[in-house]
């Protein structure tokens, strides 16, 4: 049974607001550099900019002296686009505010979806506030916050179709479409859908209803694999996808492709909430039924395969666990209600730090301890024609940053490079034999690392080798040219 709404004192905050204070207050001040993390990021602002600047979507690598021209799929164009658009325009901090903004509401959702579904205010805001702690652990700017939402959406979507017939379910495929030109996570959507469906199977008894219903589900999920063609690549998005995951090796040398590292902090609250499904239904007085079962299993199957899939889990999880601790016999209810109406303060609260980002004084930005911005001026008085071996984290970077733009030798897109490229490049970094041979294929003069790198540890010791540029965070070499010196 929902619970009745009840005027508040207006200085107390509801329990979304709570939330949605909380997810914020986790992303910009608990690690205000934390979303800038990905080395990833700054690649798709470059990419975004070259669509904006061309009209075309990228169909081989432009990032890249070592596989200039080779075939390759963008699978967030979309987003390239509207990061480059904000950032462009606003600079990181507006980035990076509007994406802890969007996080922040995508939890506050949980919390009303599951308020709205008739749990304690109390239940409602512990729950949002575990599965947000376990989504932390993949909270950066990159497209797939684009996935977290719409899969949210899609669950909600499901779950209704499930409790009240109807069409709900049709909304799935329009969120596919959508998801397909933003991140390579649309094929999730399918799998909740068909999920779904199985839930509803086993749900209860079978009838004419449960029939229709199932055939509702299985339309959508045919739907769903239909509409992530509607991409400027066609099947060609589905290949690339299926390349990444199956065919190219990469996945077991990507660290959240790996599975849940439990005993390390990042999977600290992954954990608790596993250990208390297992140990709740034995103190609760409600059970979890067939339907969300269903979704726990099959999403609790990809997040122990894949830490990534960890965000998902949680999500699918949440009525369930909520569920189990509102059977418990200690909670107190009634004594703080939901609010139906909207309020004020999350909306101020956001407009206030967008208007500080697009002054330029928002928080959030690159941490200055990590990325090696002190040499870019350095690097940007080199020849472009330079051929340089760099750390793979500041691919994106080069492509992004340099003034003007030049090419980078990789960035983190392991897919264009496949597994043996990837392997040699992490033998190079060492300093051993290896380097000798990609220093000759590659013709490379210039070597841009972190300083404690056995690579750059032997270049202090080479001849012909003269560091032009060094901090606490980056060493730039150049070889020096037979008979000179090399500029500085």
């Amino acid at each position: 049974m929902k619970e009745s709404s009840s005027k508040r004192t207006w200085w107390l905050p509801g329990p979304e607001e709570v939330v949605f204070a909380c997810v914020l207050s986790m992303i910009l001040i608990g690690d205000c550099h934390g979303l800038l993390g990905d080395p990833g990021t700054p690649w798709h602002l470059r990419l975004g900019r070259e669509i904006l600047l061309t009209g075309t979507v990228p169909t081989h690598d432009t990032l890249t002296f070592t596989h200039q021209g080779e075939h390759w799929v963008d699978q967030s164009w979309a987003f390239d686009v509207l990061l480059a658009g904000v950032v462009d325009r606003w600079g990181w901090s507006t980035a990076v505010c509007m994406a802890a903004l969007a996080l922040a509401w995508l939890y506050t959702a949980v919390a009303r979806g599951l308020a709205r579904d008739g749990f304690p205010a109390v239940v409602a805001v512990v729950t949002a506030l575990l599965v947000a702690a376990i989504g932390g652990v993949h909270f950066l700017l990159r497209p797939h916050l684009f996935t977290f939402a719409l899969a949210y959406m899609t669950l909600r979507a499901c779950q209704k179709q499930h409790e009240r017939g109807g069409f709900w379910v049709a909304l799935a495929p329009l969120y596919t479409a959508i998801l397909a030109n933003l991140h390579g996570g649309f094929v999730a959507l399918p799998v909740i859908v068909l999920t779904a469906a199985f839930g509803h199977v086993i749900a209860g008894p079978w009838s004419d209803q449960r029939a229709r219903q199932t055939l509702r589900f299985a339309a959508a999920f045919l739907a769903c694999l239909a509409a992530g063609l509607v991409n400027p690549y066609g099947l060609g998005l589905y290949r690339h996808v299926a390349r990444l995951l199956y065919s190219s090796g990469v996945t077991s040398l990507i660290i959240e492709y790996q599975p849940a590292p439990f005993g390390k902090p990042e999977a600290e609250v992954l954990e608790w909430v596993l250990l208390a499904l297992v140990a709740l239904p034995v103190v609760s007085a409600r059970r979890v039924d067939r339907y969300q079962l269903a979704h726990v299993l099959v999403w609790l199957h990809l997040a122990l395969t894949s830490i990534r899939n960890a965000p998902f889990f949680a999500l699918a999880a949440a009525p369930a666990l909520a569920s189990l601790l509102d059977g418990l016999p200690i909670l107190i209810r009634g004594t703080w209600k939901r609010d139906p109406r909207w309020s004020v303060w999350p909306a101020a609260a956001a407009a206030g730090l967008l208007a500080l980002a697009m002054m330029g004084r928002g928080p959030g930005g690159f941490d200055q301890k990590r990325w090696p911005f002190g040499a870019l001026p350095t690097l940007n008085n080199q020849p472009l024609a330079t051929r340089m071996f760099h750390e793979q984290d500041w691919g994106g970077l080069i492509a992004a940053e340099c003034q003007p733009t030049r090419r980078s030798y990789l960035d983190d897109r392991f897919e264009l490079y496949g597994k043996p490229a990837i392997l040699e490049y992490i033998e190079v970094l060492s300093g051993g034999p290896t380097w000798d041979l990609v220093h000759e294929r590659d013709r490379i003069d210039m070597v841009w690392l972190r300083p404690d790198r056995g690579l750059a540890k032997r270049l202090y010791r080479t001849p012909g080798w003269r560091v032009v540029y060094r901090d606490k965070v980056s060493v730039l070499f150049k070889q020096t040219p037979p008979g000179g010196v090399a500029a500085r």
